[in-house]
């Protein structure tokens, strides 16, 4: 039987891989990590996860096939008993290690005890299930981001080519990446590189409400008129469904053992920073008009960092919040997807661009304030 054991199930991406993961591995169960004050909690939480994805894929028994453990990547042995350690040994034939900590301002150290701590812990689990005989993979989560301020076409077999970092987590990432692929030649591997992950492509539903968001929510409220970059600046978006779908059906293939695989838009489908603000612009003049028309300027980095030096307050607060985008837009990073399109190639998972659902990502943004209120569907 296959026995799926997941750290960062909890988050966006996993809560939607797990039912891709289920269909697609019928015999299979899940054991998720869990932070938590008490068991009883993350039962709770476990059990909240478990209706959602049983409303929203409309499937059911899931109670029967997942559990979750108390635990923390970020604790010696993930702060796990040792018979917690033993069951999970027994019974893992697939580590799925997602856990990390996603923010940009945490100084290199902390970066590092949480990223490369918990991928290093995650592991030596793995090598102790190696040794059982149980392991069939162990798969970890990265983000298209390791090549840091790297621009051009970057290509999946890549990671460490002198490039510097735009911050601490892209830094921490590539470092994690590192150390599994040094693992290569004693766990059976795989590494996912994600890039901007965004809302669902057929409902717009998405738990997390950063990066493109951020902006789009600025420009919503007549806020952002001007942006860093040139309209033909590509913006690699990739909705969580087909992100869920990519990976698990590359899960499926003995071949992707021992690959990386971006799980991109890549160079050809990547959406235009133009196409994304102007049609934000245009639907929210339709759906939410203000007093005047919303206006937008693309503007070099340079100027958009002396613009910003002489705000102040309120001004400079509301600039800030744009940090966490500039990696994106200041540099055009192309990456290159061919190794993950070749095992998708004749499977139905197509690529949606995204001008053909962006309204499905903007209407949920309007309907639920943001994630303030429930979104229903």
């Amino acid at each position: 039987m296959i026995h799926f054991f997941i750290t960062g199930g909890t988050g966006l991406l996993g809560t939607n891989l797990i039912p891709r993961l289920l269909t697609n591995f019928p015999s299979s169960a899940i054991t998720l990590l869990v932070r938590g004050e008490s068991q009883s909690q993350v039962d709770q939480r476990v059990k909240a996860i478990v209706s959602q994805i049983e409303k929203d894929e409309q499937m059911t028994t899931l109670s029967e096939r997942i559990d979750g453990i108390r635990g923390d990547v970020s604790l010696d042995d993930c702060g796990l008993q040792q018979s917690d350690i033993e069951r999970i040994v027994q019974q893992t034939t697939h580590i799925i290690h997602g856990a990390a900590t996603i923010r940009f301002d945490h100084p290199i150290d902390e970066a590092r005890a949480i990223n490369c701590g918990g991928t290093r812990r995650l592991l030596a689990m793995a090598q102790m299930c190696v040794e059982r005989g149980n392991l069939k993979r162990f798969v970890y989560i990265g983000t298209s981001s390791v090549s840091g301020r790297r621009g051009g076409h970057i290509y999946e077999h890549e990671l460490e080519a002198g490039q510097q970092f735009f911050n601490t987590y892209e830094q921490s990432k590539m470092e994690s990446e590192r150390i599994v692929r040094d693992h290569f030649d004693r766990v059976p591997s795989t590494v996912f590189r994600p890039s901007i992950v965004i809302g669902d492509s057929r409902t717009g539903k998405t738990s997390t409400f950063n990066v493109i968001y951020i902006p789009l929510r600025l420009i919503q409220k007549g806020l952002l008129t001007y942006v860093p970059g040139t309209p033909e600046t590509k913006l690699d978006l990739v909705p969580i469904d087909w992100v869920s779908d990519a990976m698990a059906h590359i899960l499926k293939t003995e071949a992707s053992v021992g690959g990386v695989y971006h799980i991109t838009a890549g160079p050809d489908r990547a959406a235009k920073l133009h196409e994304v603000v102007l049609h934000a612009l245009e639907y929210f003049d339709s759906h939410t008009p203000l007093k005047n028309p919303r206006t937008m300027e693309f503007v070099t980095l340079e100027e958009f960092d002396r613009r910003r030096a002489r705000m102040t307050g309120r001004e400079e607060a509301l600039m800030g919040q744009l940090d966490t985008l500039l990696p994106y837009v200041s540099v055009d990073r192309l990456f290159d997807s061919q190794h993950a399109d070749a095992l998708l190639e004749g499977s139905d998972i197509v690529f949606p661009r995204f001008v053909d659902y962006s309204d499905r990502i903007l209407e949920y943004c309007v309907r639920t304030r943001w994630g303030k209120e429930a979104g229903g569907r």
